[in-house]
């Protein structure tokens, strides 16, 4: 039976490193159908980084109308956002093609390790993208900022947990990077099902790891068939074996060619 299940990922391109959406295409394959929301020579860590602007809108829009017409039905993954004024667009265009959308994911990537990285008009426009989202994955960081408790000093995420859920009612809640205790990483999930599942922390930080949980998530649950809890433990255990074989081989980035999938 032909499959026209995509995944039509919205997010950043980077060039050098390995990150947003090049990681998507190497777990996804021809399963994805990418976006870039912006054009970048390498990750924003790196020296010499160059962002390169290109029509988003255009691309956007007739990417979804080739999906109409090809009869193709749609997982909609949105990442990072290059401009505040994309995240009109993209709702727009969620709405005109809601009828061919099965499932809307958003990664609201904004900031780590207690800082934005993105300005505060992006990181306003990301409420009204994550009210009409299935799943959302933010990080400690981006939860706090969203939920307007930015003390350092909180150590507890369950207040923040409730008043997330009270601000946006409709997706699952997968908050990612969560540090359950010194020596252990993992997620916390609240929604269709509560639970947490950790692994224990390696010593080095690699970017791109939100990418490749989140891409291993699509392919388990949507893909592969695996039930929501098992994807999310599946990709987890994937994700933490990567980084293991980058630490352990001394690679500055993620090895996703050591994966089996």
């Amino acid at each position: 039976m032909k499959n026209n299940l995509y995944t039509l990922a919205i997010s950043s391109f980077a060039v050098h490193g390995t990150a947003s959406l090049k990681t998507f295409i190497s777990i996804l394959g021809d399963r994805i159908l990418p976006v870039p929301t912006l054009l970048l020579n390498g990750l924003t860590n790196m020296n010499l980084v160059k962002k390169i602007e290109y029509p988003f809108e255009e691309l956007l829009k007739s990417s979804f109308e080739l999906a109409e017409y090809r009869e193709l039905k749609l997982i909609v993954y949105i990442g990072y956002l290059g401009h505040e004024n994309q995240a009109e667009i993209i709702l727009n265009y969620l709405e005109k093609y809601k009828s061919i959308i099965k499932t809307i994911i958003v990664d609201p990537v904004s900031g780590d390790n207690g800082k934005l990285y993105v300005s505060e008009n992006i990181l306003k426009k990301w409420h009204s993208i994550i009210q009409i989202a299935d799943f959302v994955f933010p990080n400690f960081t981006e939860i706090q900022y969203f939920t307007q408790n930015i003390d350092p000093h909180v150590v507890s995420s369950v207040n923040i947990l409730d008043k997330f859920k009270l601000l946006f009612t409709k997706p699952t809640l997968v908050l990612k990077s969560m540090e359950m205790d010194p020596n252990r990483i993992g997620v916390l999930v609240s929604g269709v099902e509560n639970f947490n599942y950790s692994l224990s922390k390696i010593p080095k930080m690699y970017g791109g790891t939100g990418d490749l949980f989140l891409s291993l998530f699509i392919l388990f649950h949507f893909y592969k068939k695996d039930n929501f809890r098992l994807a999310i433990m599946k990709a987890i255990d994937k994700t933490h074996f990567v980084i293991k074989e980058s630490f352990e081989n001394n690679s500055d980035d993620l090895l996703i060619n050591s994966l089996a999938l």
